[in-house]
């Protein structure tokens, strides 16, 4: 039997490695599209499907934090006019010859403190990406994403695809780790190691800023209402789970990012972040501003890919170093 007093070093131990944390709920996507505005910037027809999240001042051109803070957010948060996008995952009913985007539960941002304490904001104008588009097995994603696919409360095995194998009995769940360490000159950004020696795990011309986490839930409950077994009905735009990562471009408030910084150093507990926009969800009604171009059709979305003359190299998260521009 563990003394009281190992009992209490161990529940010491459990506390310090919980940090506190801000979240961010959308209950919905602003749209389905087939644009990238980091890796296809200007293009309709070079990108698979994606499912976006947050400020509808997105659009295939996006470069900038000001574009986003012009748009309407569907966040809870109205401070977060950030945008967020992954590959839309679709799921058959006809063995493969048509595939419809699946139901969304809830698209979850974390903003956490990570290994080492947040010391800068994350910055306006930053765009980042974590994952890798191309990747089509385990050891092809990038470790320092730490992809994940389950059902959410079950214990089931995966399929050859990286998928559940069998029916959950409540939500179909991912996550995704975004790079914590960024040079705020150049918005390079990185993943912390202890391999730098620094104190801070970062890069020596790089800070720690809050460390961004996707948390989806999916719910195919009424979509596929008898289930499955064996090899999962469904797949990403990009292909199989391996293929799984998302994509960022900060539209916080300066402020509202600045208030990020103290949210995350707390412990054990979650902080809303606070903002110069209040604690309202906004009652605007997030739109494409572009519905004439480009597509929200899975099928017509491949089409326009099999045209395309480019490779799907810049679809990945940099183990160490990414800068986009």
């Amino acid at each position: 039997m563990l003394s009281t007093a190992k009992i209490a070093l161990a529940v010491g131990l459990l506390a310090e490695a919980v940090h506190g944390y801000a979240q961010v709920n959308i209950m919905a996507p602003i749209f389905y599209k087939n644009i990238d505005p980091i890796v296809f910037p200007g293009s309709y027809s070079e990108s698979h499907l994606h499912t976006f999240f947050g400020s509808d001042g997105v659009t295939a051109n996006t470069k900038t934090s000001a574009e986003l803070q012009s748009g309407c957010t569907n966040a809870e948060n109205p401070n977060d006019l950030s945008v967020y996008w992954v590959p839309t995952l679709v799921y058959t009913k006809d063995g493969g010859s048509s595939y419809t985007p699946v139901p969304l539960f809830r698209f979850s941002a974390y903003y956490s403190l990570g290994d080492t304490q947040a010391e800068v904001p994350i910055p306006q104008n930053l765009r980042m990406l974590a994952g890798d588009a191309s990747a089509q097995s385990a050891s092809a994603s990038p470790a320092d994403a730490k992809v994940e696919w389950f059902c959410e409360g079950d214990s089931v095995a995966l399929d050859a695809n990286g998928f559940p194998k069998s029916t959950c009995s409540t939500h179909l769940q991912t996550l995704l780790y975004f790079p914590n360490c960024v040079d705020e000159s150049t918005l390079e950004v990185a993943y912390k190691s202890r391999s730098y020696g620094t104190t801070n795990w970062c890069p020596k011309n790089m800070k720690s800023m809050p460390q961004l986490r996707f948390s989806i839930r999916y719910d195919l409950r009424k979509a596929l209402p008898n289930g499955w077994s064996g090899t999962a009905p469904f797949k990403l735009a990009c292909g199989n789970a391996y293929c799984s990562h998302g994509d960022f471009i900060n539209g916080w408030t300066e402020e509202s990012a600045k208030n990020m910084v103290a949210a995350t150093a707390s412990k054990q507990k979650f902080i809303a972040v606070e903002g110069s926009l209040g604690s309202t969800k906004p009652n605007c009604k997030p739109a494409d501003s572009e519905p004439s171009k480009g597509t929200s059709d899975y099928a017509q979305s491949v089409a326009l890919m099999g045209k395309r003359s480019v490779d799907s190299a810049g679809w990945t998260s940099r183990s160490r170093f990414a800068r986009w521009f």
